[in-house]
């Protein structure tokens, strides 16, 4: 409420042409003609209709509510000006609507109407759609204002300086050039203490499309069908084998004469435990019952495990092994893999005071690239790429990663973090009880759940959707693969290991005929 009377009102004066003035719509102003004067005129200013976008707008325009003798104690009231009347018709009142393209939540389309002005470009040939659009449209199609939009911000929410100066959509909304701020925004303290927020528009949470896990091929694979300790077992049981041939091939020949020594016994032993073990018959012609028992014993001990290592290892190359991904929170964390998006937003919800290790942990890890640089990297690097789960399944901000690097991408499986999308207005918008009330009324109704179902099937690629989803889940019906040099070096390596051994053994004998 302001009072003056005109009795010293001077031209020059322009007390009643600030910013409240134009923005808000309950000002009340109490005037008389002189300081003495017993008669008044209590005036409201004029909220509805066109706005003055102006940088010094003129004094604003004021209507009588009521005039008020205070001699005779009688009032007259004016009932064309209700000031209950102003916030439920506001007679095409403009809202401006900061706006870039980040679908599923906000969108623009130069082909479909109905077109709005834009306020940047001077043109109106621009439609806008998306979930936390359609709150808005429905919302002045209610109270009769008209959309504006403003194309001015390319790519970033922004953020908010010391000084209550910012960038992005959130500096624009500072800078009253737009009234309304959303696009997946979360609830940010930081703007908070500048700005107003609304009610909740829905629930967002920030995943990762990360790499896909690779076969698991090396070397190593022979070992593979058999833990540590089964081979363990495995070396004891030949073990054994060596010292029951050699201490029957020595008992056998204890009562001859010129009998098998201690050592060419258990060479015996080594050498037909290493032959029965990889399915090979020895030339040693025994006439002993024991020996042979020994020997058909061992064959088929070995026949046995050489079956079931056989089985493993066919079962290894069939049903392929992957390694470990970075697709969940605790393993993108383990895996210190570096993950990236176009703006610092997406970690500006995180509290620092508050957050956990891990949390903190991967904040360390996030990087701010460009969206071309991201989209290159999305072809080569082992980084993870930020996209948004929405609140009914649809993911959002995977326009960057194109088709042909989905193949080497997987989804996580939970989200790094989730929070509440809101709307950031100007402090002390007048419309925010009445938009409060409309969106409690939206999401009582399933019309989120409608329009973002409806938004993703008309402005997004169903199928990319459902792709990037079932990358969730590993596929292992991969059908028949082809061997490569990976699936068998490790026979490789060890053939080359026994023909070096056997080079070097038959080098030994040459030199130790010669001596």
């Amino acid at each position: 409420m302001f009072v003056y009377t005109k009795e010293f009102e001077d031209k020059k004066d322009s007390y009643l042409s600030g910013y409240i003035f134009q923005d808000q719509p309950n000002i009340l102003v109490i005037t008389s003609q002189y300081l003495n004067s017993s008669t008044f005129e209590i005036k409201t200013n004029r909220f509805v209709g066109p706005r003055n976008f102006n940088k010094n707008p003129e004094p604003v325009e004021f209507y009588i509510l009521q005039r008020f003798d205070a001699k005779g104690t009688k009032a007259t009231w004016e009932t064309q000006s209700a000031m209950s009347s102003k916030m439920r018709n506001l007679k095409g009142r403009e809202v401006v609507i900061g706006i870039f393209d980040y679908k599923p939540f906000m969108l623009l389309d130069y082909e479909k109407p109905p077109l709005y002005y834009d306020r940047f470009m001077n043109t109106t040939d621009v439609t806008i759609d998306g979930t936390d659009i359609q709150l808005m449209l429905i919302f002045c199609e209610l109270y009769n204002c008209t959309i504006q939009v403003d194309t001015s911000e390319p790519y970033d929410w922004g953020d908010i300086y010391l000084n209550a100066s910012g960038y992005g959509l959130v500096g624009m909304i500072l800078d009253r050039r737009n009234d309304y701020g959303v696009g997946g925004m979360y609830l940010w303290y930081e703007a908070y203490e500048y700005m107003d927020m609304t009610h909740f528009l829905g629930r967002s949470g920030v995943t990762c499309l990360v790499p896909a896990p690779n076969r698991l091929i090396s070397w190593t694979l022979l070992l593979r069908p058999f833990q540590f300790v089964l081979w363990m077992c495995v070396m004891l049981c030949l073990l054994l084998e060596s010292l029951a041939l050699g201490i029957t091939r020595r008992w056998e020949h204890s009562s001859v004469a010129a009998g098998n020594s201690w050592i060419s016994s258990l060479r015996f032993g080594c050498i037909s435990t290493l032959k029965l073990f990889v399915n090979q018959s020895t030339n040693y012609v025994t006439s002993s019952y024991a020996l042979r028992t020994v020997l058909v014993a061992s064959y088929m001990i070995d026949i046995i495990l050489t079956t079931v290592y056989s089985g493993g290892l066919a079962a290894i190359l069939t049903l392929p092994t992957l390694e470990e991904a970075a697709d969940s929170r605790q393993r993108l964390f383990d895996h210190k893999l570096i993950w990236t998006g176009t703006s610092q937003a997406w970690i500006t919800t995180i509290d620092e005071r508050s957050a956990d290790p891990v949390l903190l942990g991967l904040m360390e890890h996030y990087r701010v690239y460009d969206a071309n640089l991201i989209s290159a990297f999305s072809h080569t690097e082992q980084m993870g790429f930020v996209v948004e789960r929405l609140q009914f399944g649809h993911l959002g901000n995977t326009e960057l990663i194109e088709n042909d690097a989905l193949k080497r991408l997987k989804l996580m499986v939970d989200d790094i973090y989730f929070a509440f999308t809101v709307a950031f207005v100007p402090r002390l918008w007048p419309h925010l009880n009445a938009y409060n009330d409309f969106i409690l009324a939206w999401h009582s109704s399933g019309f989120d759940k409608f329009w973002e179902w409806k938004i993703a099937a008309e402005y997004m690629n169903a199928h990319r959707q459902n792709r990037i989803v079932a990358s969730e889940k590993t596929n292992l019906d991969i059908g028949p693969v082809k061997l490569g040099i990976d699936n068998f070096i490790g026979l490789i390596l060890l053939w080359c290991f026994g023909m070096i051994c056997s080079l070097l053994t038959f080098l030994g004998e040459l030199w130790r005929g010669q001596g």
